[in-house]
């Protein structure tokens, strides 16, 4: 059962004090003043406030004792997760060939201030929030040749989509609306000077039609799965051609949203017209040499000068202090929670340990020195340790299980900033010192405000002069505050009785909520179901849906999301369970009432307020009978409906009330039964509210 906390004393102030006054009669029955003005009246009133202090104190020590059993088996809160969003330079004009934007380049977003609660001063406007710093994720180098059109060959014509290219939420096919071998999407680029010999970033933001969003099976890392189709990338060269140096394509042929990086030729990019396009232009073109698409790719758009940006600030060259020379030392940042990418699996790290049979020699040993600064600065924390013969890098480790006495290992909690190091058995002890422990580069950040709104990230913290403005086309995503103490110890029970693997079906729910990287709200596991066989029971398989945290009406998964998962479930699932992760399946409900209000009540703010309460109630996150959440499949019992619009302050009666499902119509009175495997979600109802007349 799940460990709960007990109230020791539960008594108030008042239930203090009417006992110590129900007393008097007993032991000084010649006190015959009860009144508030008595002074001994007063005096228990002053013991009853002390007391209520006392017990109030009191009850936290069994919170407090939980709270350290939680820090005891390793269960922490989760820390604040960053926003993330994809931010477009625009160059002044005219446009120098290249202009180099580095890494960790920040730029700020002002947040919009909250609305004025019920409490507040009218008086007094709100202050503004703090605006949200947002970092680069890596260099840039930014082109000055701007991409003035698109057209797609679809094997007999081109169809230009320049416009449709620059308009949020207009598609256009990558391929038309039947690849075939040889069709292309062409890119022309216009500068008045020649086209840069440089690395292009594109980046590429694949169509999904988030309600019918592929499955992802966990078998099978996603970096091995083959492309759906091959895909060449050319340019122009002036006769025919060529083929462009891909370094990088992370939309796996336009078949998801990422970036595709390639070198231009030294020999450069020729102008030419291809029709319909009447000017000259730099062409490079995506060739479609092997169509195997189940489904044709279709586009939002293709941006140039575009980087990834993450709600995330830099510190560097921080000292933590000074070690002593004693074991199972911790130091403490000054900034948290910590923004660092994973750890390597625990395999490779074993691999690599097993393989070790010697000491390294200095040459060798400067060489993994070398390789272990890389990667903990590719994973955004890197600590070093000088013990007299210069600083060396540490590496981070899960835990010191499989450490020995000469690993130059840590550990790392990111949500509060604790470094950990070994006791000489199991992690090395850094040397005594004075200020030689150091970090030298790490980010810190997080949190839901970074979830700005599309058009907000625009101000460089440092101006480059090249550049004229910065902007998100999109929202910016991802975001979640650290988690709360009663959310961590409600997951605690869940977390023991999984025991870090995935055999129940609550074990797959669990873990599919406590994916590193990414926020899940809530997750549900159905069994013996295969998405590829929906009307078949399938032995062995399991699809869990998940819900991203998200202030949307019906929350859905984004490809990186649902990747996370199922990474995450691949590592701990039985070897004989086929998994698969999936976005949920909604149902729209709308609710048309006709509702009385009192002659005192203002009929708008009613109407607001039951808008407000039906919608709390058929969220799928948070709403349900037990505000927890919807179930898959769990009916609209209308006399809970009813239940909702009549506990609103002002409603005197509800004179009709109806159920639509997908725009259709339920009989009246009668509750919405659910498809099984859908959740409800609503994003507005029909709301007629009459004032009640006296005669």
């Amino acid at each position: 059962m799940p460990l709960e906390a007990p109230n020791l004393d539960d008594r108030r102030f008042k239930d203090l004090f009417e006992e110590l006054r129900s007393l008097i009669p007993r032991y000084a029955p010649e006190w015959t003043d009860h009144n508030l003005s008595d002074p001994g009246i007063t005096m228990m009133q002053l013991f009853s406030y002390l007391g209520e202090i006392i017990l109030f104190r009191l009850n936290r020590v069994p919170e407090r004792n939980y709270i350290k059993f939680l820090q005891l088996i390793g269960v922490e809160q989760k820390a604040a997760a960053p926003a993330r969003a994809e931010v477009t330079f625009t160059l002044v004009s005219p446009a120098p060939p290249t202009v180099y934007i580095p890494q960790g380049t920040q730029i700020s977003a002002q947040v919009e201030p909250p609305p004025p609660s019920a409490i507040s001063t009218p008086m007094l406007p709100p202050e503004p929030e703090e605006p949200v710093i947002f970092e680069t994720d890596e260099p840039l180098i930014a082109i000055g040749a701007a991409l003035a059109a698109i057209q797609v060959f679809d094997g007999k014509t081109f169809t230009e989509y320049t416009q449709a290219n620059q308009v949020p939420d207009q598609f256009y096919p990558a391929f038309g609306d039947e690849p075939a071998n040889g069709n292309a999407l062409y890119l022309g680029f216009a500068s008045d000077h020649p086209f840069p010999v440089a690395e292009v970033n594109l980046f590429v933001r694949v169509f999904v039609d988030a309600t019918n969003a592929p499955d992802h099976r966990c078998d099978v890392a996603d970096n091995q799965v083959l492309p759906a189709a091959i895909v060449a990338w050319e340019y122009w060269d002036g006769s025919d051609w060529g083929k462009l140096n891909l370094l990088k394509d992370e939309t796996r042929s336009l078949t998801q949203t990422g970036h595709v990086y390639f070198l231009s030729p030294k020999a450069g990019i020729s102008k030419r017209v291809i029709a319909p396009v009447t000017r000259s232009l730099y062409w490079i073109r995506c060739h479609l040499v092997n169509a195997q698409y189940e489904m044709p790719p279709v586009l939002d758009a293709v941006l140039t000068n575009t980087v990834r940006v993450t709600a995330v600030t830099t510190l560097k060259d921080e000292v933590l202090g000074s070690s002593n020379g004693q074991p199972n030392q911790v130091f403490r940042l000054r900034k948290a929670p910590i923004f660092a990418k994973p750890l390597r699996p625990v395999e490779e790290r074993l691999r690599a340990q097993a393989t070790r049979v010697s000491t390294p020699n200095e040459a060798e040993q400067a060489l993994l020195d070398q390789k272990l600064q890389e990667q903990e600065f590719a994973k955004g924390f890197w600590l070093e340790v000088d013990e007299g013969d210069g600083a060396k890098p540490w590496e981070e480790v899960a835990d010191f299980f499989n450490s020995d006495a000469s690993d130059r290992h840590y550990l790392l909690n990111r949500t509060t900033g604790d470094v950990t190091f070994g006791d000489g058995r199991q992690g090395q002890i850094p040397l005594a010192g004075l200020n030689n422990i150091a970090v030298r580069y790490y980010r810190y950040g997080g949190g839901a405000k970074g979830n700005v709104g599309i058009n907000t990230i625009t101000n460089l913290q440092s101006p480059i002069p090249e550049v004229e403005r910065t902007t998100n086309y999109w929202f910016a995503e991802g975001g979640a505050d650290e988690e709360s103490i009663q959310k961590t110890k409600a997951r605690a029970p869940k977390e023991l009785k999984a025991r870090d693997r995935a055999v129940t079906l609550e074990d797959f729910a669990v873990l599919a909520e406590q994916t590193p990287g990414v926020r899940i709200k809530r997750a549900y596991a159905l069994p013996l179901y295969n998405p590829q066989f929906p009307d078949f029971p399938t032995p062995g398989a399991v699809t869990v849906v998940v819900l991203p945290e998200s202030k949307a009406p019906n929350p859905l998964p984004t490809e990186v999301t649902l990747q996370a998962v199922c990474a995450h479930l691949n590592q701990h699932r039985l070897l004989t369970t086929e998994v698969f992760v999936a976005p949920p399946k909604y149902v729209q409900v709308k609710i048309e009432a006709t509702v009385v209000a009192r002659p005192s009540a203002n009929p708008a703010a009613v109407q607001t307020q039951i808008q407000i309460a039906l919608n709390a109630y058929l969220n799928p996150l948070t709403g349900g009978e037990s505000g927890l959440g919807w179930g898959l499949g769990e009916e609209v019992i209308y006399s809970e409906v009813f239940r909702r619009i009549l506990t609103v302050d002002g409603v005197q009666r509800v004179d009709e009330l109806l159920i639509h499902v997908e725009g259709q119509q339920q009989p009246p009175c009668s509750s919405a039964q659910i498809p099984a495997g859908y959740l409800v979600f609503s994003d507005g109802h029909d709301i007629t509210v009459l004032l009640l007349t006296t005669v």
